[in-house]
């Protein structure tokens, strides 16, 4: 069976895409086609048949074939013939790392909106043809260009998921490359930016330069950075040779901000070892209808939560006291998560589906991220073996290995454990064990303390026990932290806090609101509850310890 896709763009500030799927040398007398429901890497079922319309089936003369709609995004074409169409439209106007958007700027196109696939079927050596605006001058993809004149865009992958692992930017972004172990590398830069310093290409060639160079070889012919620079974004989705990247341009200039460009940017390009090919046995084949449930995610996304930090200082586009800090600001959002005393990283992984990318009120006193908690067990990880003359690059050097014996499988735990106990111990894969299956606490400060690196406490401040939430000037609770002050008095989430001691405040007074309460009275708070007026009475309490530094004593070359 042969499946082609022609994919057009004819109005783009209607923001639809027009799609024809050309089936031939079909021998079915029955075929289900389905559009996914989700992203690999992007764990939320995102039911993207929502923005399907105007489907109909037709043979090759252009008559219409019947077909029956069965669930959401799903089709039987029933007597289908040895050569038919499908022709529908998708409506594309959401800018994310896993959304399609088009208007009169540009495309971006993310083909698991947008092309539908055949269920049980192998769809080998795929094409696709874009017809675009004749103003629109650039195309960035992964895809292979196999066009025979300039006027045709044509381009083929080797089967259905990697034509679906391959974002495609059309328009007139700004454009570079460089080459890196001779492969070519391409860049795209979409959206408007602040005026700033920094050198995004040198930036990112040499957090190329240091990861191939770390990993010891690439394993791609070529690879394309898409970024999207635009107020508000942040966030990344890695692809086999590409990847994705949205950023709030405004931000470059500033320091701190221009450190999460480049952990981000290193996060996401790591990720073409761990997880597009090393990775958890159950992430492919993909089943793209339906949730694949791993309890490993802790390894996709754990692991490259500690490289993208560690490997970005080994660029050395950041000093060893901004390491520290980046670490330093993990432990703290670690340590005010409640949500880590019940659930472990292989809980946390499973239930992604319904709770990492489904956060609510409640999220922090129930769960914790695989990608926090994940990283800082990896850093762990690190230290220990440091302690008998290993390091993490043993760790991957031993992943890699094992995935070019077998690149068609994924590892399962057993397996990953198993090799972390090959490269050190006994002891120290059973310590690694427990961290990912229970919710014991972690002795950060005695692990680091053996290599010279002391993480010191501020003294504990006094907290209220909430994350507010502003509207205005006007303060409202986002959410309550468990066994905090405002737990005990029985604040809820939504409440507005309309006054403390009988007087009006707002965000700002708020915001300082630590240096005016006296800690050994007791105060009043005014809160609004589905337009009732609730009064508390409280004493302020101390929160728990936060780390202040951590400061590495040089004793070893972390």
């Amino acid at each position: 069976m042969k499946v082609n896709y022609l994919l057009e763009i004819d109005n783009p500030q209607t923001h639809q895409v027009k799609l024809r799927v050309h089936i031939s040398e079909n021998s079915l007398n029955e075929i289900e086609l389905f559009l996914p429901s989700w992203s690999p890497g992007s764990y939320l079922m995102r039911e993207y048949s929502k923005h399907l319309s105007k489907f109909k089936v037709l043979d090759k003369s252009g008559s219409y074939l019947e077909y029956e709609k069965i669930k959401k995004g799903t089709w039987i074409v029933g007597n289908a013939p040895e050569e038919f169409y499908v022709e529908y439209q998708i409506y594309c106007h959401e800018l994310t790392v896993r959304t399609s958007h088009v208007d009169n700027t540009h495309a971006f196109l993310h083909l698991p909106c947008l092309l539908i696939g055949i269920s049980n079927q192998s769809i080998i050596n795929p094409q696709i043809e874009l017809r675009f605006p004749a103003l629109w001058s650039k195309v960035i993809t992964g895809l292979e260009d196999i066009s025979t004149n300039r006027e045709v865009f044509l381009y083929s992958a080797k089967d259905y998921d990697d034509l679906l692992d391959s974002p495609i930017e059309i328009g007139c972004h700004d454009s570079d490359g460089f080459k890196v172990q001779g492969k070519d590398h391409h860049l795209a830069f979409y959206g408007s930016t602040w005026p700033h310093s920094q050198d995004l290409k040198g930036d990112i060639k040499k957090i190329v330069e240091t990861v191939a160079d770390y990993m010891h070889d690439i394993p791609y012919e070529h690879y394309s950075f898409i970024t999207h620079f635009a107020p508000g974004l942040y966030g990344g989705l890695e692809h086999k040779n590409s990847t994705v990247l949205a950023f709030d341009g405004r931000k470059l200039n500033n320091r701190k901000d221009y450190i999460k460009w480049l952990t981000l940017t290193t996060h996401e390009y790591f990720h073409t070892w761990n997880v597009k090919r090393i990775r958890p046995v159950e992430l492919g084949p993909f089943d793209y209808q339906n949730e694949n449930y791993t309890s490993m995610l802790w390894l996709a996304e754990g692991l490259t939560s500690f490289m993208d930090n560690y490997l970005t200082l080994k660029t050395g586009l950041i000093t060893e006291k901004e390491y520290w800090e980046l670490i330093r600001d993990d432990l703290n959002l670690y340590l005010s998560i409640p949500g880590r005393k019940y659930d472990s990283l292989e809980a946390s992984s499973f239930d992604a589906w319904i709770k990492l990318y489904r956060p609510h009120e409640n999220s922090r006193n129930a769960t914790i991220s695989y990608y926090l908690k994940g990283g800082l067990v990896f850093l762990v990880l690190h230290s220990r073996l440091l302690e008998i003359g290993k390091s993490m690059k043993s760790l991957t050097d031993a992943l890699w290995s094992h995935y070019k014996a077998r690149p068609e499988q994924g590892i399962n735990k057993v397996e990953f454990i198993g090799l972390i106990r090959e490269i050190s111990n006994n002891e120290i894969a059973l310590e690694f064990e427990k961290m990912i299956e229970t919710t014991e606490e972690i002795d950060f400060t005695g692990i680091l303390k053996k290599h010279s690196i002391n993480i010191n406490f501020k003294d504990p401040e006094y907290h209220l026990g909430l994350r507010p939430e502003f509207k205005g000037e006007q303060v409202f609770i986002h959410s309550i932290i468990e066994d905090g002050l405002a737990y005990k008095m029985g604040l809820n989430a939504g409440d507005e806090i309309v006054a403390m001691n009988k007087t009006r405040i707002d965000k700002s007074f708020f915001n300082s609101l630590a240096k005016y309460l006296a800690l050994d009275k007791s105060h009043s708070i005014t809160v609004s509850r589905m337009g009732r007026l609730f009064d508390f009475e409280f004493r302020p309490e101390k929160t728990h310890q936060m780390v202040k530094d951590i400061v590495d004593g040089k004793k070893i070359d972390w």
